[in-house]
């Protein structure tokens, strides 16, 4: 793309519906956001030749102009070989509307700080530029069931699923004793640490409401910890909210390093055990009035691990 000059699209029925400026988003995903609103507030950006506000929903057959702007794609060269094969691998699912992969620990599903790539970027490349999409997400450090939609309508679809309490997502997870909630609903208020240069969230009386169902599967008695294997089930999609509910119950989940126990993890590591155990098990839901449901197998270091404290 010539950098230099004006570019325009013309919207199709798939990007319908959509922001403005998640448009510019999904289009230009190396484009800062700050440079995205900026042009957006000088009104660099035009659809159908008038100005709009970032919120403001794309039609079939409109007519976007974009500023000149260097085409922010990346490059096949900045995905290592190692996590193409990894997610390539990891594929559960797969119909003309979604993809559900296992993910992997260790790479986020953006590319950002510390990552100039992501699980999307590493998606696109094995499954088209243009076809897949994240629909949820997950931390860079869990594992397990991530769904991609292929097309639009699929996402918007998802999304409103989740919003609608209508997706079912059930985690594994190995904590530390003492732990007491056994087939109970935990609820928090939770928000954001404003204060806190690592994003971490904690429990406020302002914060947004987490519900989350824990169920004891498994209680090993290793000295000098009594841990316990979790079936956990969120009724909502807060960040960290299963980290945050566990260290509530003055817990922690083994390789946690934002919200666990310094002491604990150090005896993991001891044992060979480096990752967080917190796996997104199984993801239910439905699309088109037909079922969908995958579960995930644990990541071998949680096999391993569990194999030993047995």
């Amino acid at each position: 793309m010539d950098s230099s000059r004006v570019h325009f699209f013309t919207i199709n029925n798939n990007d319908a519906g959509q922001r403005v400026d998640n448009f510019i988003r999904k289009r230009y995903p190396n484009l800062p956001k700050r440079r995205i609103y900026q042009m957006l507030r000088k009104g660099e950006v035009r659809v159908n030749k008038k100005r709009v506000k970032p919120a403001t929903k794309l039609q079939s057959n409109d007519l976007l102009r974009m500023p000149p702007v260097i085409d922010g794609k990346q490059s096949s060269e900045t995905v290592p070989a190692y996590w193409l094969e990894k997610i390539k691998n990891s594929l559960l699912y797969e119909d003309d509307d979604f993809l559900i992969i296992n993910k992997p620990a260790g790479i986020s599903v953006h590319g950002g700080t510390g990552q100039s790539y992501g699980v999307i970027d590493v998606a696109k490349q094995i499954w088209g530029q243009e076809q897949v999409e994240l629909a949820h997400r997950l931390d860079r450090a869990t594992s397990g069931c991530l769904v991609l939609g292929k097309h639009r309508h699929a996402l918007v679809a998802f999304q409103q699923a989740m919003q609608n309490n209508m997706v079912s997502k059930i985690y594994d997870c190995l904590v530390k004793g003492p732990w007491l909630i056994d087939g109970q609903w935990l609820e928090l208020l939770i928000e954001k640490d404003r204060g806190n240069v690592s994003e971490r969230m904690r429990i406020s009386d302002t914060g947004k409401l987490a519900r989350t169902y824990f169920k004891i599967e498994q209680t090993f008695l290793v000295h000098p910890y009594t841990l316990f294997l979790l079936k956990v089930t969120l009724d909502t999609g807060r960040t960290h909210q299963i980290r945050v509910s566990v260290e509530s119950q003055h817990s922690a989940i083994a390789g946690d390093q934002k919200y666990g126990d310094v002491t604990f993890n150090r005896w993991l590591k001891d044992k060979g055990y480096y990752d967080l155990f917190l796996h997104a098990h199984s993801i239910e839901f439905s699309y088109n009035n037909q079922p969908i449901y995958v579960t995930a197998s644990l990541p071998d270091s949680a096999k391993n691990l569990l194999n030993l404290l047995q």
